[in-house]
């Protein structure tokens, strides 16, 4: 008999470790600070989720069931939808026409992710973000890797609202980063 009740505080302890499925919005917030470098030249912007996985990645995991984190929505109109706004800060004209000459500005998205790490006293959570600028102009190209990797240590797992702070925030700065690069600008306005 003790072992029948042990057996079933054990199941209802493990069943209450679990935790629930994670949908993020994805809503990165764009601080680029508007300019004229664009001058109205129309760029031509495609988007690539170039992921491995559609996966954000999996919250708890230490100390029972650990649960997938999926984005709401299709994460690379998301994306375009940021970049275009920037490109246009910068005073660009933003395009989307397959076969157009004049710049274009393909972003792939190769890495948001959520990972967990348990400690002695603390857990971790690191929040990866990469994004690929391929660039083309006038017979040249432009290549270059964007990111953001950050870790956070917690006491407890998460909420819903702070995992979805903290992958906000790393896409963001990522996406940041490439429209303020004054380099990645130069080439598509020339």
């Amino acid at each position: 008999m003790k072992r029948l009740a042990f057996v079933a505080f054990a199941a209802v302890a493990l069943t209450g470790c679990a935790y629930n499925a994670q949908t993020v919005n994805l809503a990165p917030t764009i601080d680029v600070t508007g300019s004229t470098v664009g001058s109205g030249i129309s760029v031509q912007v495609s988007v690539i989720d170039d992921r491995a996985s559609k996966s954000l990645g999996r919250r708890g995991g230490g100390y029972g069931p650990a649960a997938e984190i999926t984005a709401e929505g299709d994460i690379a109109a998301v994306v375009r939808e940021r970049v275009t706004s920037g490109l246009q800060r910068k005073g660009f004209s933003v395009g989307q026409q397959p076969g157009a000459s004049g710049p274009r500005l393909e972003v792939q998205i190769r890495l948001l992710d959520y990972g967990t790490s348990t400690g002695f006293w603390t857990g971790g959570v690191q929040i990866q973000s990469t994004l690929k600028a391929e660039a083309s102009n006038g017979g040249e190209s432009f290549e270059k890797l964007y990111r953001s990797d950050r870790e956070e240590r917690v006491a407890v797992v998460p909420a819903a609202e702070k995992n979805a702070e903290w992958l906000n925030r790393a896409l963001s700065e990522s996406l940041n980063e490439m429209l303020n690069d004054a380099e990645l600008m130069a080439f598509l306005a020339k």
